[in-house]
Protein backbone atom coordinates (compact mmCIF):
# COMPACT_ATOMS: atom_id res chain seq x y z
CA UNK A 1 0.00 0.00 0.00
CA UNK A 2 1.26 3.62 -0.87
CA UNK A 3 -0.13 6.27 0.63
CA UNK A 4 1.47 10.06 1.00
CA UNK A 5 2.95 10.53 4.54
CA UNK A 6 2.25 14.15 4.88
CA UNK A 7 0.28 16.79 6.82
CA UNK A 8 -2.29 16.12 8.78
CA UNK A 9 0.05 12.94 9.86
CA UNK A 10 2.49 14.39 12.05
CA UNK A 11 5.53 12.42 13.16
CA UNK A 12 4.13 10.66 16.59
CA UNK A 13 1.71 9.42 14.09
CA UNK A 14 4.27 6.99 12.26
CA UNK A 15 4.43 5.08 15.26
CA UNK A 16 1.22 3.53 14.66
CA UNK A 17 1.16 2.78 11.32
CA UNK A 18 2.26 -1.16 9.74
CA UNK A 19 5.50 -0.95 8.61
CA UNK A 20 4.62 -2.69 5.62
CA UNK A 21 3.68 0.94 3.91
CA UNK A 22 5.36 2.75 1.28
CA UNK A 23 5.46 6.26 1.76
CA UNK A 24 4.81 7.75 -1.48
CA UNK A 25 6.89 10.83 -0.93
CA UNK A 26 9.41 12.23 0.65
CA UNK A 27 9.09 15.03 3.70
CA UNK A 28 11.81 16.44 5.05
CA UNK A 29 14.01 15.80 8.11
CA UNK A 30 11.15 15.58 10.30
CA UNK A 31 9.44 12.86 9.24
CA UNK A 32 12.03 10.81 6.67
CA UNK A 33 14.55 9.67 9.42
CA UNK A 34 11.24 8.31 11.56
CA UNK A 35 9.82 6.82 8.80
CA UNK A 36 12.93 5.00 8.00
CA UNK A 37 13.21 3.58 11.96
CA UNK A 38 10.45 2.96 11.97
CA UNK A 39 10.51 0.25 8.84
CA UNK A 40 8.76 2.33 6.27
CA UNK A 41 10.11 2.48 2.79
CA UNK A 42 9.80 5.81 0.59
CA UNK A 43 9.66 7.36 -2.52
CA UNK A 44 11.20 10.50 -3.44
CA UNK A 45 7.87 12.20 -5.07
CA UNK A 46 8.14 14.62 -8.46
CA UNK A 47 5.85 15.46 -11.49
CA UNK A 48 6.30 16.48 -14.95
CA UNK A 49 3.47 19.38 -14.59
CA UNK A 50 1.41 21.06 -11.83
CA UNK A 51 -1.09 23.66 -12.88
CA UNK A 52 0.44 25.38 -15.81
CA UNK A 53 -2.04 25.39 -18.61
CA UNK A 54 -1.72 23.54 -22.43
CA UNK A 55 1.07 22.52 -21.77
CA UNK A 56 3.99 21.59 -19.19
CA UNK A 57 6.95 24.13 -18.63
CA UNK A 58 9.50 21.96 -20.44
CA UNK A 59 11.28 25.15 -21.55
CA UNK A 60 11.00 28.37 -19.27
CA UNK A 61 10.44 31.32 -21.00
CA UNK A 62 13.18 33.66 -20.81
CA UNK A 63 12.38 37.11 -18.21
CA UNK A 64 13.05 39.50 -21.31
CA UNK A 65 9.65 37.65 -23.55
CA UNK A 66 7.24 37.67 -20.35
CA UNK A 67 4.53 40.57 -20.25
CA UNK A 68 4.48 39.90 -15.96
CA UNK A 69 7.14 38.50 -13.40
CA UNK A 70 7.18 35.10 -13.64
CA UNK A 71 5.81 33.70 -10.43
CA UNK A 72 8.08 31.51 -8.46
CA UNK A 73 11.41 30.64 -8.02
CA UNK A 74 12.04 27.64 -10.71
CA UNK A 75 14.57 28.14 -12.83
CA UNK A 76 14.61 24.95 -14.54
CA UNK A 77 12.66 23.49 -16.69
CA UNK A 78 10.21 19.86 -15.76
CA UNK A 79 12.56 17.63 -16.95
CA UNK A 80 15.40 18.95 -14.83
CA UNK A 81 12.90 19.90 -11.92
CA UNK A 82 12.61 16.09 -11.90
CA UNK A 83 16.17 14.76 -12.33
CA UNK A 84 17.60 17.92 -10.00
CA UNK A 85 15.22 16.41 -7.36
CA UNK A 86 15.47 12.51 -7.68
CA UNK A 87 19.40 13.41 -7.49
CA UNK A 88 19.57 15.67 -5.27
CA UNK A 89 16.99 14.89 -2.38
CA UNK A 90 17.96 15.06 1.07
CA UNK A 91 16.06 12.03 1.47
CA UNK A 92 18.79 9.28 0.04
CA UNK A 93 21.03 9.69 2.76
CA UNK A 94 17.85 9.94 5.58
CA UNK A 95 14.98 7.33 4.65
CA UNK A 96 14.86 4.39 2.93
CA UNK A 97 14.30 5.20 -0.50
CA UNK A 98 12.95 2.60 -2.58
CA UNK A 99 12.20 4.47 -5.76
CA UNK A 100 10.66 7.43 -7.36
CA UNK A 101 7.20 8.66 -8.59
CA UNK A 102 6.69 11.08 -11.56
CA UNK A 103 2.73 12.27 -11.46
CA UNK A 104 0.58 14.22 -13.84
CA UNK A 105 -2.97 15.78 -13.96
CA UNK A 106 -5.10 15.63 -16.63
CA UNK A 107 -8.04 17.38 -14.70
CA UNK A 108 -5.67 20.22 -14.43
CA UNK A 109 -6.48 20.87 -18.46
CA UNK A 110 -3.63 19.21 -19.99
CA UNK A 111 -3.89 16.04 -22.30
CA UNK A 112 -1.90 13.25 -21.19
CA UNK A 113 -0.16 13.02 -24.64
CA UNK A 114 1.55 16.10 -23.23
CA UNK A 115 3.61 14.65 -20.33
CA UNK A 116 5.72 11.82 -21.50
CA UNK A 117 8.71 13.91 -22.42
CA UNK A 118 8.81 14.67 -17.92
CA UNK A 119 8.08 11.11 -17.46
CA UNK A 120 10.42 9.47 -19.67
CA UNK A 121 13.28 11.82 -19.51
CA UNK A 122 13.11 13.20 -16.06
CA UNK A 123 12.59 9.74 -14.91
CA UNK A 124 16.06 8.47 -16.23
CA UNK A 125 17.39 10.11 -13.15
CA UNK A 126 16.02 7.30 -10.53
CA UNK A 127 18.25 4.86 -12.46
CA UNK A 128 21.27 7.11 -13.31
CA UNK A 129 21.33 10.46 -11.04
CA UNK A 130 24.30 11.35 -12.66
CA UNK A 131 22.95 11.48 -16.27
CA UNK A 132 22.51 14.54 -18.51
CA UNK A 133 18.77 15.73 -18.74
CA UNK A 134 19.60 16.93 -22.22
CA UNK A 135 21.18 13.43 -23.48
CA UNK A 136 18.18 11.49 -21.86
CA UNK A 137 15.63 14.19 -23.63
CA UNK A 138 17.46 13.79 -26.88
CA UNK A 139 17.02 9.34 -26.49
CA UNK A 140 13.40 10.25 -26.13
CA UNK A 141 12.67 11.68 -29.09
CA UNK A 142 14.69 9.64 -31.13
CA UNK A 143 12.90 6.55 -29.43
CA UNK A 144 9.41 7.69 -28.96
CA UNK A 145 8.86 9.53 -32.69
CA UNK A 146 11.72 7.22 -34.10
CA UNK A 147 14.60 7.85 -36.38
CA UNK A 148 12.99 10.25 -39.08
CA UNK A 149 11.46 12.88 -36.30
CA UNK A 150 13.64 16.46 -37.03
CA UNK A 151 13.57 19.66 -35.00
CA UNK A 152 12.21 17.88 -31.70
CA UNK A 153 14.06 20.28 -29.01
CA UNK A 154 13.17 22.67 -31.01
CA UNK A 155 9.28 21.56 -31.19
CA UNK A 156 9.51 21.16 -27.27
CA UNK A 157 10.54 24.58 -26.56
CA UNK A 158 8.50 26.29 -29.02
CA UNK A 159 5.35 24.47 -27.45
CA UNK A 160 6.44 25.44 -23.87
CA UNK A 161 6.88 29.16 -24.94
CA UNK A 162 3.93 29.60 -26.86
CA UNK A 163 1.81 27.44 -23.75
CA UNK A 164 3.20 30.11 -21.23
CA UNK A 165 2.70 33.31 -23.59
CA UNK A 166 -1.25 32.07 -23.98
CA UNK A 167 -1.40 32.58 -20.24
CA UNK A 168 1.06 35.49 -19.85
CA UNK A 169 -0.45 37.26 -22.00
CA UNK A 170 -3.80 38.06 -20.38
CA UNK A 171 -3.69 39.47 -16.59
CA UNK A 172 -4.79 37.40 -13.35
CA UNK A 173 -6.85 38.27 -10.65
CA UNK A 174 -9.66 37.01 -8.74
CA UNK A 175 -12.88 35.41 -10.35
CA UNK A 176 -16.17 35.39 -9.74
CA UNK A 177 -17.14 32.71 -12.44
CA UNK A 178 -16.51 29.31 -9.76
CA UNK A 179 -17.01 29.01 -6.31
CA UNK A 180 -14.51 30.25 -3.64
CA UNK A 181 -11.60 28.29 -2.29
CA UNK A 182 -12.47 26.48 0.95
CA UNK A 183 -9.22 25.65 1.92
CA UNK A 184 -5.90 23.03 0.61
CA UNK A 185 -4.05 20.55 3.11
CA UNK A 186 -2.35 23.25 4.88
CA UNK A 187 -5.25 24.74 6.36
CA UNK A 188 -9.11 25.83 5.89
CA UNK A 189 -9.59 29.55 4.53
CA UNK A 190 -11.18 31.96 6.90
CA UNK A 191 -13.20 33.36 5.13
CA UNK A 192 -12.95 31.65 1.73
CA UNK A 193 -10.44 32.99 -0.83
CA UNK A 194 -11.73 33.53 -4.55
CA UNK A 195 -10.28 31.62 -7.28
CA UNK A 196 -7.55 33.09 -9.87
CA UNK A 197 -8.35 33.56 -13.40
CA UNK A 198 -7.44 35.66 -16.33
CA UNK A 199 -9.01 38.39 -17.36
CA UNK A 200 -7.89 40.99 -20.34
CA UNK A 201 -8.57 44.75 -20.33
CA UNK A 202 -11.00 45.76 -23.78
CA UNK A 203 -11.02 49.23 -25.26
CA UNK A 204 -13.57 51.77 -24.16
CA UNK A 205 -16.52 52.08 -26.57
CA UNK A 206 -16.80 55.53 -28.61
CA UNK A 207 -19.96 57.60 -28.09
CA UNK A 208 -22.64 58.30 -29.92
CA UNK A 209 -20.65 60.90 -31.78
CA UNK A 210 -18.08 58.23 -32.29
CA UNK A 211 -15.13 60.03 -30.33
CA UNK A 212 -13.16 57.53 -29.17
CA UNK A 213 -10.31 57.75 -26.36
CA UNK A 214 -7.59 56.10 -28.34
CA UNK A 215 -5.34 54.83 -26.21
CA UNK A 216 -5.67 50.72 -25.67
CA UNK A 217 -2.86 49.87 -28.38
CA UNK A 218 -0.67 52.63 -26.31
CA UNK A 219 -1.71 51.05 -23.09
CA UNK A 220 -0.86 47.40 -24.53
CA UNK A 221 1.81 48.14 -26.65
CA UNK A 222 4.20 45.80 -25.06
CA UNK A 223 1.35 42.74 -24.89
CA UNK A 224 0.58 43.66 -28.65
CA UNK A 225 4.53 43.39 -29.32
CA UNK A 226 4.82 40.41 -28.04
CA UNK A 227 2.01 38.48 -29.29
CA UNK A 228 3.29 39.65 -32.82
CA UNK A 229 6.65 37.85 -31.94
CA UNK A 230 5.20 34.86 -30.75
CA UNK A 231 2.83 34.84 -33.69
CA UNK A 232 5.69 34.37 -35.89
CA UNK A 233 7.29 31.63 -34.05
CA UNK A 234 4.07 29.71 -34.08
CA UNK A 235 4.32 29.86 -37.95
CA UNK A 236 7.66 27.79 -37.25
CA UNK A 237 6.05 25.77 -34.72
CA UNK A 238 3.45 25.07 -37.07
CA UNK A 239 5.70 23.90 -39.92
CA UNK A 240 7.36 21.41 -37.32
CA UNK A 241 4.68 19.92 -36.40
CA UNK A 242 2.61 19.12 -39.92
CA UNK A 243 6.48 17.98 -40.77
CA UNK A 244 7.03 15.56 -38.51
CA UNK A 245 3.40 14.21 -38.39
CA UNK A 246 4.29 13.17 -41.82
CA UNK A 247 7.54 11.96 -41.17
CA UNK A 248 7.83 10.86 -37.19
CA UNK A 249 7.67 6.70 -36.95
CA UNK A 250 5.64 6.54 -34.24
CA UNK A 251 3.11 8.23 -31.77
CA UNK A 252 1.92 10.41 -34.85
CA UNK A 253 -1.20 11.49 -32.57
CA UNK A 254 0.60 12.63 -29.87
CA UNK A 255 2.00 15.67 -32.48
CA UNK A 256 -1.96 16.03 -33.58
CA UNK A 257 -2.57 16.99 -29.66
CA UNK A 258 0.47 19.28 -29.86
CA UNK A 259 -1.03 20.87 -32.88
CA UNK A 260 -4.50 21.75 -31.14
CA UNK A 261 -2.66 23.23 -28.44
CA UNK A 262 -0.42 25.15 -30.80
CA UNK A 263 -3.89 25.99 -32.50
CA UNK A 264 -5.32 27.38 -29.07
CA UNK A 265 -2.22 29.50 -29.23
CA UNK A 266 -2.81 30.93 -31.88
CA UNK A 267 -5.65 31.51 -32.01
CA UNK A 268 -4.70 33.67 -28.56
CA UNK A 269 -2.38 35.74 -31.05
CA UNK A 270 -4.78 36.77 -33.81
CA UNK A 271 -7.14 37.30 -30.99
CA UNK A 272 -4.92 40.34 -29.40
CA UNK A 273 -3.79 41.47 -32.66
CA UNK A 274 -7.56 41.83 -33.74
CA UNK A 275 -8.17 43.90 -30.63
CA UNK A 276 -5.30 45.99 -31.54
CA UNK A 277 -6.65 46.47 -35.44
CA UNK A 278 -9.90 47.64 -33.65
CA UNK A 279 -8.85 50.31 -31.62
CA UNK A 280 -6.58 51.56 -34.70
CA UNK A 281 -10.18 51.36 -36.93
CA UNK A 282 -11.81 53.37 -34.06
CA UNK A 283 -9.59 55.68 -33.57
CA UNK A 284 -9.94 56.15 -37.71
CA UNK A 285 -13.69 56.51 -37.35
CA UNK A 286 -13.10 59.50 -34.28
CA UNK A 287 -10.54 60.87 -36.79
CA UNK A 288 -13.02 60.86 -39.69
CA UNK A 289 -16.25 61.80 -37.69
CA UNK A 290 -14.71 65.06 -36.56
CA UNK A 291 -13.85 65.87 -40.05
CA UNK A 292 -17.32 65.94 -41.18
CA UNK A 293 -16.85 62.55 -42.99
CA UNK A 294 -19.85 60.58 -41.89
CA UNK A 295 -19.31 57.69 -44.59
CA UNK A 296 -15.62 56.96 -44.30
CA UNK A 297 -16.69 57.12 -40.07
CA UNK A 298 -19.50 54.61 -40.08
CA UNK A 299 -16.98 52.68 -42.61
CA UNK A 300 -14.22 52.27 -40.13
CA UNK A 301 -16.42 51.37 -37.27
CA UNK A 302 -17.87 48.93 -39.10
CA UNK A 303 -14.48 47.11 -40.35
CA UNK A 304 -14.03 47.15 -36.58
CA UNK A 305 -17.46 45.34 -35.77
CA UNK A 306 -16.59 42.93 -38.68
CA UNK A 307 -13.78 41.59 -36.55
CA UNK A 308 -15.28 40.40 -33.92
CA UNK A 309 -17.11 37.53 -35.50
CA UNK A 310 -13.88 36.38 -37.15
CA UNK A 311 -12.18 36.27 -33.40
CA UNK A 312 -15.65 34.27 -32.13
CA UNK A 313 -14.84 31.93 -35.65
CA UNK A 314 -11.38 31.47 -35.15
CA UNK A 315 -12.02 30.52 -31.37
CA UNK A 316 -14.69 27.61 -32.04
CA UNK A 317 -12.53 26.39 -34.85
CA UNK A 318 -9.75 26.09 -32.04
CA UNK A 319 -12.03 24.36 -29.98
CA UNK A 320 -14.01 22.61 -32.50
CA UNK A 321 -10.09 20.66 -33.59
CA UNK A 322 -9.56 20.34 -29.62
CA UNK A 323 -12.41 18.37 -29.33
CA UNK A 324 -11.88 16.51 -32.75
CA UNK A 325 -8.68 15.43 -31.78
CA UNK A 326 -8.66 14.90 -27.96
CA UNK A 327 -11.46 12.75 -28.04
CA UNK A 328 -9.79 10.04 -30.32
CA UNK A 329 -8.72 9.11 -27.08
CA UNK A 330 -10.45 10.97 -24.37
CA UNK A 331 -14.47 9.86 -23.63
CA UNK A 332 -16.15 12.54 -23.92
CA UNK A 333 -17.65 13.75 -20.98
CA UNK A 334 -21.03 15.23 -21.54
CA UNK A 335 -24.43 16.70 -19.06
CA UNK A 336 -26.26 13.86 -20.14
CA UNK A 337 -26.41 10.68 -22.27
CA UNK A 338 -27.89 7.65 -21.85
CA UNK A 339 -30.90 8.80 -19.76
CA UNK A 340 -27.86 9.97 -16.90
CA UNK A 341 -26.99 13.46 -15.77
CA UNK A 342 -23.61 14.19 -15.25
CA UNK A 343 -23.57 16.01 -11.52
CA UNK A 344 -21.20 18.61 -11.95
CA UNK A 345 -19.89 20.09 -8.76
CA UNK A 346 -17.14 22.08 -8.76
CA UNK A 347 -14.23 21.56 -6.45
CA UNK A 348 -13.32 23.87 -3.50
CA UNK A 349 -10.36 22.74 -2.65
CA UNK A 350 -9.14 23.10 -5.56
CA UNK A 351 -9.30 25.03 -8.46
CA UNK A 352 -7.94 22.65 -11.35
CA UNK A 353 -9.30 24.19 -14.37
CA UNK A 354 -9.83 21.20 -16.48
CA UNK A 355 -13.08 20.78 -13.92
CA UNK A 356 -14.25 23.87 -14.77
CA UNK A 357 -16.86 22.91 -17.18
CA UNK A 358 -18.16 19.65 -18.07
CA UNK A 359 -17.01 19.65 -21.67
CA UNK A 360 -13.98 20.98 -22.94
CA UNK A 361 -14.83 24.07 -23.24
CA UNK A 362 -12.78 24.98 -20.26
CA UNK A 363 -9.96 25.77 -22.98
CA UNK A 364 -12.13 29.05 -24.17
CA UNK A 365 -13.62 29.33 -20.72
CA UNK A 366 -11.68 32.86 -20.13
CA UNK A 367 -12.70 34.14 -23.42
CA UNK A 368 -16.60 33.07 -23.20
CA UNK A 369 -16.43 35.07 -19.88
CA UNK A 370 -14.33 38.13 -21.37
CA UNK A 371 -17.30 40.66 -22.24
CA UNK A 372 -16.44 41.17 -25.47
CA UNK A 373 -20.36 41.23 -26.51
CA UNK A 374 -21.03 43.44 -24.36
CA UNK A 375 -18.68 46.06 -25.76
CA UNK A 376 -19.41 45.28 -29.29
CA UNK A 377 -22.91 45.72 -28.58
CA UNK A 378 -21.91 49.47 -27.06
CA UNK A 379 -19.83 50.15 -29.75
CA UNK A 380 -22.57 48.93 -32.49
CA UNK A 381 -25.11 51.00 -30.45
CA UNK A 382 -23.10 53.99 -30.66
CA UNK A 383 -22.46 53.52 -34.50
CA UNK A 384 -26.08 53.81 -34.61
CA UNK A 385 -26.90 56.51 -33.25
CA UNK A 386 -24.00 58.82 -35.48
CA UNK A 387 -25.84 56.65 -38.38
CA UNK A 388 -29.35 58.13 -37.52
CA UNK A 389 -27.73 62.10 -36.66
CA UNK A 390 -26.17 61.41 -40.51
CA UNK A 391 -29.05 60.08 -41.86
CA UNK A 392 -27.25 56.61 -42.91
CA UNK A 393 -28.26 53.16 -42.69
CA UNK A 394 -28.23 51.30 -39.00
CA UNK A 395 -26.64 48.54 -38.42
CA UNK A 396 -29.19 45.77 -36.16
CA UNK A 397 -27.25 42.31 -36.45
CA UNK A 398 -26.96 40.75 -33.54
CA UNK A 399 -23.68 39.46 -32.16
CA UNK A 400 -23.73 36.75 -29.45
CA UNK A 401 -20.41 36.40 -28.57
CA UNK A 402 -21.13 33.24 -26.29
CA UNK A 403 -22.76 31.21 -29.12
Amino acid sequence: MVFWGEYPLKPDDIESLPAHLVNGETYGPQFDPVFAKHGIRSMIYTSTQGEEPQFPEYSLLPADRRLHPRRGSDSAGRVEQVAQKIATDPARKTAQVIGAICAGWADSGLDTETFWLGYAAGMAAAWNPAGETAESASAFYKLFYGPHAEDMDRLYRLMSWQAQFWSDSWETGPTQARKPIWGNSNGIFNPKRPAQWHFLPLPEAPDSELRYTAKWSADNARRLQLAAEFLSENDELMEILRKNIEKADFNRYNLEVFLTVAGLCRQNLEMLADLGHMDTLLAAAASAAAQGQARAALAAADQALALAPRIRARREDALREVITTWNKSWYPRVVSANGRTFLHELDDVKDHVGDRTVDLSYMIQRELLLPLGEWVNQVRMARNEYAQAHNLPADNRAFDWKD
